[in-house]
């Protein structure tokens, strides 16, 4: 009989680093999102604290996933570093459950694969289980010290490539991080559309009216977010149950709502890596068409 191409402990070697290598594949899409999940979790003050450190981690995830693909230094270090990283991960999930602390999503896979805590913590011991069996069955080839080496200024330089850490965390804008309807949204990443209303505002009720149709039949227009105030939160639903339409929304107070309108609600922003690209106070479908029409991208 001949022998398989890949035996057991193999498969699920390269199983693990896989689950590695997709866990920061799907946080390098948008590291944003992954430093609000840091900020979230307690783990850090502000987004800015937390730049580095999540594209760090990033970078980590990668190399052992990618460095799990290769038969070195398996016994004596990578295989104990994935423990004691699943181990640290496994404590703080653990720890967050004991004291109700509990999120919704994790970050663990970023908006890929949404995952709460107590999820995360079933998976992590799985995890954990299959690298001490790994380690019990593994054996050491000759090492070669230049291929972790070279695999970790690659993932290093990689990631700080892919996503450099923007600079706009204090805009007006970048505080904005939890809506309804949408979870974590990290309004510095891309081209994003964000409409400021008030709830009680019957020209903010007929802007949004008019953005439903607009946003569902044009593929080019970016998501839109509305900044939403209302002196009475009772308020809320019947504005959306008034223009039929339910955006992804964010709460804001009357100082905020002054700060960010004109002369008088709406006002719509148009923002691009968390910069503001242009905002309009009126003939809102008019404006947005023209900017994202396909015609204007390509001149």
């Amino acid at each position: 009989m001949s022998q398989p191409l890949l035996s057991t402990k193999v498969i699920f070697r390269l199983l693990l680093g896989g689950v590695f290598i997709f866990s920061a594949l799907s946080k390098l899409l948008s590291p944003g999102l992954f430093e609000i999940a840091i900020v979230e979790q307690g783990l850090a003050a502000t987004r800015e604290q937390a730049a580095y450190p999540a594209r760090l981690l990033i970078a980590f995830e990668l190399f052992l996933g990618a460095a799990l693909f290769f038969p070195y230094f398996l016994k004596r270090f990578i295989l104990p570093l994935v423990i004691a990283t699943l181990a640290a991960f496994t404590l703080l999930q653990g720890y967050q459950l004991t004291f109700g602390q509990e999120t919704s999503d994790c970050g663990c896979f970023g908006k890929l694969l949404p995952m709460s805590s107590a999820e995360s913590l079933v998976k992590n011991l799985l995890l954990l289980g299959l690298s001490f069996w790994l380690v019990k069955v593994s054996r050491e080839k000759k090492n070669h010290i230049a291929v972790p080496l070279i695999i970790t200024l690659c993932c290093v330089a990689a990631v700080l490539l892919l996503a450099p850490v923007h600079q706009n965390y204090d805009g007006n804008f970048a505080k904005y991080t939890h809506f309804e309807h949408a979870g974590r949204v990290d309004l510095t990443s891309g081209d994003k559309l964000v409409a400021v209303f008030n709830a009680e505002c019957e020209h903010c009720q007929e802007a949004a009216k008019e953005l439903k149709p607009l946003a569902e039949n044009n593929i080019d227009i970016p998501e839109i977010y509305v900044l939403l105030f209302s002196e009475n939160e009772s308020l809320i639903s019947a504005f959306w149950e008034i223009t039929n339409a339910e955006y992804p929304y964010h709460l804001i107070s009357e100082s905020e709502f002054f700060d960010l309108i004109g002369d008088s609600p709406p006002r719509i922003y148009w923002l691009h890596g968390g910069n503001m690209k242009a905002r309009w106070d009126g003939e809102f479908v008019k404006n947005i068409l023209s900017a994202f029409s396909p015609t204007d991208k390509k001149s």
